[in-house]
């Protein structure tokens, strides 16, 4: 029997986007070999925690085990001494360096790309990362063309060793939506503006605020949803705090009832591997505005409005055009939808299987 080893670092972070990718696509694995489509008398799939991960998920075939080490040590040794001799999946670029033969997902060149964002000692780590997984790896995966491209770029990675894979975006269509939230933040539904993602500057909340302040609709709050990380980001956003209701890190739960009561979600990042929030956004039937930029467009495709996200101005005159027309907002309403059909978690999983049991 065949085993695929699967890096399990994403089970002692907090759930973004990377974190979520790794949870939904070893979920739908695990499906797929409980209903057969992978066949579980030829193939085995393992997953490999670090000491730290507190709750174990129970999966019904995949196997989940503990390590005795935790941080750069667990990754760049314990690990690669775990799988010798056998394939290692890691679902983003956390993956030990010296490990060959091994496949890992890329999401995007941002420490390179967007440098400002980040702390030092963070891009310097992933830099080194990038360009030692370049040459070692048997397969590289990415979300977009666009990241493709930049993967190239900056990593001088070859094109022939990296395949577009994009994410699903499918997964808040099982969660019961919380709609407490609005009680608690006083927010009245289809009356508000809505933002997500974590508070780095390259998000560009600064620019949505000044935009917001542009309106003459301020009778509908700006409303931000995301955590910052200091360890990670140099400095978060520090859009005007007593203007914005930040609302912090929320649930699933909470996080589709903010979707589907939104008047309008607003993603004007300037820097983006995929853009997972405006995805979802759509999936959940929220009209949604972003920026014309990175991935963005090849993301969101006919199913958003765009625009320059460098410019408060047209943020504010975009954000005041769907609030004003209902026709655009039902427009929206109807394609984005449509669009985020396109992208099944179930899809990015056997796309990504289909090429990894090839190395096994």
């Amino acid at each position: 029997m065949k085993t695929l080893y699967v890096n399990g670092r994403y089970l002692a972070q907090p759930v973004t986007g990377v974190q979520r990718y790794a949870r939904e696509v070893v979920a739908a694995w695990d499906a797929d070999l409980a209903g057969g489509l992978i066949d579980p008398k030829r193939y085995a799939i393992e997953v490999i925690a670090p000491r730290d991960v507190l709750a174990l998920p129970d999966y019904k075939c995949i196997r989940v085990s503990r390590s005795r080490t935790n941080g750069r040590f667990w990754e760049q040794v314990e690990l690669p001494l775990r799988t010798k001799g056998g394939l290692l999946f890691s679902p983003y670029a956390a993956a030990p360096v010296f490990k060959f033969r091994q496949a890992v997902t890329i999401h995007d060149a941002g420490v390179r790309a967007t440098p400002q964002q980040y702390s030092r000692l963070f891009r310097t780590y992933y830099t080194v990362v990038y360009k030692l997984l370049g040459i070692g790896c048997r397969r590289i995966f990415t979300v977009s063309q666009f990241s493709k491209d930049e993967l190239g770029r900056h990593f001088s990675i070859p094109a022939h060793k990296v395949s577009v894979v994009p994410p699903g975006c499918d997964y808040l269509a099982g969660v019961t939506p919380d709609s407490r939230i609005l009680q608690k933040f006083n927010l009245r539904p289809k009356q508000f503006i809505l933002g997500v993602s974590s508070r780095s500057p390259i998000k560009n909340f600064n620019g949505l605020a000044s935009a917001w302040r542009l309106l003459a609709q301020k009778d509908i709050p700006l409303v931000i949803a995301g955590k910052a990380s200091e360890r990670i980001f140099a400095h978060s956003d520090s859009a005007p705090q007593q203007e914005v209701k930040w609302l912090g890190y929320v649930s699933d739960q909470e996080l589709r009832a903010l979707y589907e009561n939104a008047a309008l979600f607003v993603y004007p990042s300037f820097y983006e591997g995929f853009g997972l929030p405006p995805m979802e956004a759509m999936s959940c039937g929220c009209p949604v505005l972003v920026a014309r930029s990175s991935a963005l467009p090849e993301t969101c495709g006919d199913g958003a409005l765009y625009c320059d996200p460098s410019s408060a101005c047209e943020i504010a005159e975009k954000m005041a055009y769907v609030l004003n027309h209902p026709e655009v907002s039902k427009d929206l309403q109807r394609r984005g939808p449509q669009r985020a059909q396109e992208f099944t978690m179930d899809k990015t999983a056997s796309l990504l299987w289909s090429e990894l049991k090839d190395f096994l």
